[in-house]
């Protein structure tokens, strides 16, 4: 695909446009980046316009948002829920996913098979931030 050094490049880029940006305007209440996705906890939308606005004018970039739908926003593959101290998360599936996984009886190495339920177990385990949501997530997968 890219080169190795694109993520790096990426990364560079955006912490100088961040530098310019934040020089520009205050911080906003939450800011997490992973390379070029952001989450963002504002005050108000136009907090975040205004954000997003000052953004492009730093950068030769576009730059999207998406709002919280139902007070739930997905980030990355992960579900974020606001609750009365903080934040719950959970893994977050998109509307599309069929389900589809490796099948048990391909003819793959058996490694494979055993990676792909440990990536499954991981991720129910990490993105959860309940035993409730972890057990619901390994009963999706099951």
């Amino acid at each position: 695909m890219g080169s190795p050094l694109g993520v790096l490049f990426a990364n560079f880029y955006m912490v100088v446009v961040e530098e310019s940006v934040f020089s520009r305007i205050c911080h906003p209440d939450m800011y997490v980046r992973y390379i070029d996705d952001t989450f963002i906890m504002a005050p108000s939308t136009q907090d975040i316009e205004t954000l997003r606005r000052t953004f492009e004018e730093c950068s030769c970039l576009r730059f999207t948002v998406e709002h919280s739908k139902d007070g739930r926003l997905p980030f990355l593959d992960v579900l974020i829920s606001p609750n009365t101290t903080g934040f719950d998360t959970s893994v977050y599936i998109k509307p599309i996913n069929l389900g589809l996984c490796l099948n048990g009886d391909s003819e793959c190495p058996t490694r494979y098979k055993a990676c792909t339920i440990k990536a499954y177990v991981r991720r129910a385990l990490f993105h959860c931030s309940s035993w409730d949501a972890t057990h619901q997530e390994l009963d999706r997968v099951t």
